[in-house]
């Protein structure tokens, strides 16, 4: 089979090499990498058998310990389902027991097409069954995307992100239509300027006021403010509840804003408030992590109804909320330990726009589902594009015409048609990447916000009379999750100095920094040491889903030691070192799991949620963190028992273990601070150390007990930004 050529064969199915698409009567249909290789492979072998053991040196190689039986099954059975072939009766794929495989079918060579792909319509979609009131249909096989983001188109993004938006149109995007020349859009230009944080800015029906939050000239608190687009117009303030207020959203007749509150940590409610100032309404109340960046409520066109994420168990999914009687149903269902963000109602309110992630990131891929008048899903949820994590979408807004679509990006910001009838392209924009994408329903603009402050590394003397924070490590751009080599002369991390996360080691004094991994998409993370010093664990999430991975201080090769559709992460050696506690999503949420050092079948721990678990010293014990509400700190014994909670507030899982007790990091209060804290293990009593500024993900002791080193946002703050004449 040519490197470039087109494989036809059965009913209208196309293999494409060259795009890396499998395609029916044009339209792609997904499949993942491992069977999209293994598909490849069978084809190029048409007629012949091709044995387990060359799928596993294709798609694997024959350096990673895997439960490769498994993934061979499932991508045989994916393969199946994207060509509708029966395996008892096979039209392409014949399995040959205890042997093999051998694809059956004839093959024609043919030219790529050159037409662009027609959707198929949504009732060519086999369903297996009814969807009961509130839950999405179930899919007899899974829906192809219309779209995919490709790693080498996004190379070029990258650099884009930092070029300067061009002036007099130069570098306008214009849509590819016959009319007359659409004027160039405005240079970015500031919409506030204010200290502190401005952010999740939504439009006036007509384009001409924005709603925003800030947390005023002292930064002591988050409230609703609206104001006309001149710079220097004074901000209209609609709130003054001590309670934080987030993420406004206008209501499309211009009357109302809505808005969340956060009543305690974990707990949100759904407010209303007049657009001029008033008296506000509670509409509905649910549970919510701490981060709340991505639950922004969105109302649909008749003013009705308001689309909200909130979290159900341990993930996001998305609600219909009853403006008139605060009554809310469940109308996405998220699986695998996905969640359903960000949604954004098109404006004929016939399509609903959301982020489909894992709840590890922000980012995902993009899914759309059609709406009634109230709101409900009639049709399944189909993805329109699926985004490589290391540039994933979120924040997708519509067009004023509802016929293209935008969203942001980890580097940038992207455009597309509404329909999915080709990829997407950058915008180019200024600077930092944009975030909060708000299109106006007149007028044409756009707002956003960009963040400042960056996350570093700080260190506290435990044997100081009055513990004192120190910069430890500290760069232009995030630093986090430092861990203390086991002789304590040795501190890891990972950074994004180079634009991608990368773990990095410096000493123990933060000096002589080099960067150990270099991934070319993704991110490396959570980065941990083995009992001897030698090897160090981290995950990674360049195949898709993070997994777990091994490499040596030294540098060298990262060897991957798990795989699966989910999620596998923040990885901790047993104190003999035989065993490696690790989190995966498995189940659908996050829990404890452990396999043999290097790989090898893995044993549930946890049934009731867990994240980052650790040994006590004398291995009796195991600690982890629950990430639901606002946190909590965990035990259970290691030969089995019933699990007893140790402190109800705990930031992600930043805690560590020593010999005298648990040091550990709050959830944030209404202030965005957290509290450094103590529980001691021969009292059970728990101490402050000190108040710090806004967390950020990790901390660890060192060996002989006396530093502690934790990650801090410092110089929090954003601005809104606003473009003219945006099309």
């Amino acid at each position: 089979m040519s490197d470039e050529g087109v494989v036809r064969f059965g009913d209208g199915f196309e293999l494409d090499r060259a795009a890396y698409e499998l395609r029916r009567s044009g339209r792609p249909l997904r499949l993942e990498r491992i069977p999209m290789e293994t598909l490849l492979l069978l084809v190029e072998r048409r007629g012949q058998l091709v044995s387990r053991e060359e799928i596993i040196a294709r798609v694997w190689g024959k350096d990673v310990f895997l439960d490769t039986d498994t993934s061979i099954n499932s991508a045989i059975r994916k393969i199946r389902l994207a060509l509708r072939d029966d395996p008892e009766n096979p039209t392409f794929i014949q399995t040959l027991t205890g042997k093999g495989y051998r694809f059956i079918a004839p093959v024609a060579l043919a030219e790529p097409p050159h037409s662009t792909p027609t959707p198929v319509p949504p009732s060519e979609v086999p369903i297996s069954q009814p969807a009961s009131p509130g839950q999405e249909p179930t899919r007899s096989q899974e829906q192809p995307s219309r779209a995919r983001i490709r790693p080498k188109g996004w190379a070029v993004w990258t650099a884009l992100g930092a070029v300067v938006l061009a002036v007099a149109g130069s570098t306008a995007w214009r849509l590819r239509t016959s009319g007359p020349t659409l004027p160039p859009m405005s240079n970015p230009i500031p919409l506030t300027t204010y200290r502190g944080s401005q952010n999740a800015p939504s439009f006036s029906p007509d384009g001409n006021q924005v709603a925003f939050q800030w947390n005023g000239e002292k930064g002591d608190n988050f409230d609703i403010y609206v104001k006309s687009l001149s710079p220097d117009a004074t901000p209209l303030r609609l709130t003054t509840d001590p309670s934080p207020d987030f993420l406004p959203a206008w209501s499309p007749d211009g009357t109302t804003i809505a808005f969340q509150r956060e009543i305690t940590p974990g707990k949100l409610d759904l407010m209303l408030i007049p657009a001029l100032g008033g008296p506000e309404r509670k509409l509905a109340e649910f549970p919510a992590r701490v981060e709340l960046a991505e639950l922004r409520p969105c109302w649909t066109p008749n003013n009705k109804w308001i689309i909200v994420p909130a979290l159900i168990g341990d993930n996001i999914a998305l609600f219909r909320v009853s403006v008139e009687t605060g009554d809310s149903t469940q109308i996405t269902t998220p699986e695998g330990g996905m969640e359903d963000l960000f949604p954004s109602i098109s404006p004929d309110g016939k399509e609903l726009l959301y982020t489909r992630s894992h709840k590890l990131y922000l980012q995902g891929d993009l899914y759309q589902v059609g709406l009634d008048a109230d709101a409900k899903p009639v049709e399944i949820p189909r993805r329109i594009v699926e985004a490589e994590k290391e540039v994933g979408l979120s924040s997708p807004v519509w067009s004023q015409d509802g016929k293209q679509i935008f969203a942001r990006t980890l580097i940038g910001a992207i455009r597309m048609p509404a329909d999915g009838s080709s990829p997407p392209t950058p915008i180019p924009w200024v600077g930092a990447s944009p975030n909060w994408l708000e299109v106006s329903r007149s007028g044409n603009r756009l707002a956003y916000s960009i963040q400042r402050g960056d996350a570093n590394i700080y260190r506290i003397d435990l044997k100081a009379r009055v513990p004192v924070p120190e910069a430890l490590v500290a760069s232009t751009d995030r630093d986090v999750y430092p861990q203390y080599s086991p002789d304590g002369s040795r501190l890891a991390y990972y950074s994004y100095r180079t634009g991608l996360g990368q773990i990095w080691l410096g000493d123990s004094e933060g000096r002589q920094a080099r960067q150990l991994t270099f991934v070319q998409k993704g991110q490396a993370a959570t980065p941990h040491w083995s009992p001897d010093g030698k090897t160090l664990a981290i995950d990674s999430n360049i195949t898709g889903f993070s997994q777990i991975y091994t490499i040596s201080p030294d540098g060298g090769k990262m060897k991957q030691l798990t795989e699966g559709p989910y999620a596998n992460f923040a990885t901790v050696w047993s104190r003999d070192g035989r065993w490696m506690y690790f989190t995966s999503t498995r189940t659908g949420e996050e829990q404890i799991w452990k396999m043999p050092n290097g790989g090898g079948p893995a044993v549930q721990i946890t049934h009731n949620g867990g994240v980052g678990a650790v040994e006590s010293f004398d291995s009796k014990t195991l600690y982890y963190g629950k990430e639901t509400g606002a946190g909590s700190l965990w035990k259970m014994p290691i030969a089995g028992g019933p699990e007893v909670q140790i402190a109800d507030s705990l930031y992600r899982f930043n805690f560590a273990v020593s010999q005298r007790g648990i040091y550990y990091m709050t959830a944030p209060d209404f202030s965005h601070r957290s509290e450094l804290r103590f529980y001691n293990f021969a009292t059970s009593a728990t101490s402050t150390i000190l108040q710090i500024g806004i967390p950020e993900f990790g901390l660890d002791v060192s060996p002989d007990g006396r530093y502690l080193v934790y990650a801090q946002r410092d110089d929090p703050g954003s601005v809104l930004m606003l473009i003219e004449n945006f099309h």
